[in-house]
């Protein structure tokens, strides 16, 4: 058979019905896929009318944000989230207070300072690490060092350290990725000006990169 030319129009190949075989096999994988997300459905709608059913109530009545669980009980009416809202203000603002600092100074050295050198990239690798740490065992390490061992006890600010294990790291990416942006010719022309590096990182690199933050 001679190969079709220029001036011949190839003929599509015509196409075939998709067999019974395989149409029924598509329509029990289907079945069976909905039929699996129907049954993870089930428990998460019951929880969930659970929830709303039972803490309408106390959501919806302003005694439940003023009243505090001091001495409450788990069967016992009443209390409220009042100290779970300052609780985690103030647990927060601790986190932040501690690793805002930390994160952007390490982030600084790494851009600015280490590249290249051993204690950079034992750096990165730390930071690395902490990055894919779960939250529960950053709780349990604090918990072991501040409360087993050191003896501190059970507090806030216990687990304000075992947040700003898991802060650091995001906070150092972050600030490395803004100061990365900043252009090098800004820091070569305050170098130029007799500029010393700290005072360049301090008002050029860090004011640039708030800005495109």
């Amino acid at each position: 058979m001679s190969a079709p030319t220029l001036d011949q129009p190839v003929k599509a190949p015509t196409f075939q019905g998709v067999s019974a075989r395989r149409k029924l096999t598509n329509h029990l994988a289907t079945g069976l896929v909905s039929l699996s997300m129907l049954i993870a459905l089930v428990p998460l709608l019951w929880v969930l009318w659970s929830a709303i059913a039972k803490g309408w109530s106390a959501l919806t009545s302003p005694v439940w944000f003023t009243n505090s669980q001091s001495g409450m009980t788990a069967f016992a009416p009443g209390g409220g989230v009042y100290h779970a809202l300052i609780g985690t203000l103030l647990q927060g603002v601790v986190c932040s207070v501690i690793s805002i600092p930390i994160g952007v100074m390490v982030a600084v050295y790494l851009v600015e300072y280490g590249g290249g050198t051993r204690l950079g990239k034992l750096t990165t690798f730390m930071v690395d690490i902490l990055t894919g740490v779960p939250s529960i065992v950053a709780a349990l390490f604090i918990y072991a060092l501040w409360v087993a061992t050191l003896g501190f006890g059970r507090s806030g600010f216990a687990v304000s350290l075992s947040l700003v294990l898991l802060m650091i790291p995001v906070i150092v990416r972050a600030t490395e990725e803004m100061l990365r942006i900043v252009p090098m010719d800004l820091r070569e022309a305050s170098y130029a000006l007799g500029v010393p590096k700290w005072k360049t990182i301090l008002r050029i690199v860090i004011p640039t990169a708030r800005g495109i933050l």
